[in-house]
């Protein structure tokens, strides 16, 4: 093995580790030792390759983010080009489940969902790769298809549309008790749906407000 690989092998094994303990533990009960030793590299070789704990940290969001983002943005054209005609109830309805879908756990993993529940409520540099390596993609992909059954609707128009749907979506992520207490029902699948499709309906009609629409049932 070359010393380029032995450094590219190290650098992966720390982000492996990183994501797993990440995961399981949040960033504050983790020390730089626990993840060196788990990797089985050298205590220094944290602070050579990503600057610390906290850019390490950053690294595995980011790439899970982004990883995340290509599944959902293949998911999603899969769905979009098999609705035929597209409709905007339809298209906000897709975009909707994807994330709240009974079948779906934020980020593929229950602990993730909780690590990034948790710090977007605390950490800005989470909340702006979130957005960077995530929301914008997706949103990008969900505009393009609102403007085709939408065509008088403004690009900012279906920007500021867009961004009141996922709101919505990421308030619930954020903090699905705050809906079960209002609404008095406790949080499960059918109470997710429920929500899911208000948020549907809600938008739907929100949207219908600001343009006439072609295809909508």
């Amino acid at each position: 093995m070359t010393e380029k690989d032995q450094n590219i092998s190290a650098r992966e094994r720390i982000l492996s580790v990183a994501e797993k303990i990440f995961l399981e533990e949040g960033f504050d009960r983790v020390s730089v030792r626990d993840l060196t030793t788990a990797a089985g590299v050298n205590l220094a070789l944290v602070n050579y390759y990503f600057g610390g704990k906290r850019n390490l940290y950053l690294e595995v969001l980011r790439r899970k983010f982004s990883s995340y983002a290509e599944m959902k943005c293949l998911s999603l054209r899969r769905e979009f080009s098999e609705m035929v005609p597209p409709d905007l109830r339809g298209i906000i309805a897709i975009y909707v489940m994807s994330y709240l879908g009974s079948d779906q756990s934020l980020l593929a993993t229950q602990n993730f969902h909780a690590l990034i529940t948790r710090q977007l409520a605390e950490d800005k540099d989470a909340v702006r790769l979130l957005l960077q390596e995530l929301v914008t993609p997706v949103q990008q992909l969900l505009k393009d298809e609102i403007k085709q059954v939408c065509p008088d609707l403004s690009e900012s128009k279906i920007s500021f549309c867009i961004s009141s749907i996922t709101g919505q979506i990421f308030h619930y992520i954020r903090c699905p008790e705050s809906f079960g207490i209002l609404a008095e029902t406790s949080e499960s699948a059918s109470h997710r749906e429920e929500i899911a499709q208000h948020i549907i309906e809600f938008s739907l009609k929100g949207i219908q407000k600001e343009t006439i629409c072609d295809y909508i049932p």
